[in-house]
């Protein structure tokens, strides 16, 4: 009996490990797909401080050197005071983050001090 509960409990774990693959892409998007829509509050309010969904296509392009139609939004997650955003930009899946009406990539500290 023990030594089933053994086997059990080493052959689990590999199986379970074994079944994990490479990371697919997320950017291979189909020909319909439709971007996540914003909340229109939410919008407005950062209308203010150019912080919309818009601004921020504008910032990826710049950082990565595109078109803005080659930016596409994958997951839009935001409050009034911070936002994550997953986007697509030519092909490469990247992630933003908005704190107040600041966008930075979500990788970037901006409390770190350079030496």
């Amino acid at each position: 009996m023990r030594k089933l509960l053994y086997i059990i409990a080493l052959t689990l774990p590999t199986l379970f490990f074994a079944q994990e693959s490479e990371k697919e892409n997320k950017c291979d998007l189909p020909a319909n797909y439709q971007e996540p829509k914003p909340d229109k509050k939410i919008q407005g309010w950062l209308k203010r401080g150019d912080a919309t969904i818009e601004d921020l296509r504008k910032h990826i392009a710049i950082d990565n050197d595109i078109e803005i139609s080659d930016v596409v939004f994958l997951r839009i997650s935001e409050q009034k005071g911070n936002g994550i955003y997953s986007a697509c930009a030519k092909g490469k899946e990247i992630k933003y983050k908005r704190m107040g009406t600041v966008f930075m990539r979500n990788s970037e500290n901006p409390f770190d001090v350079a030496k």
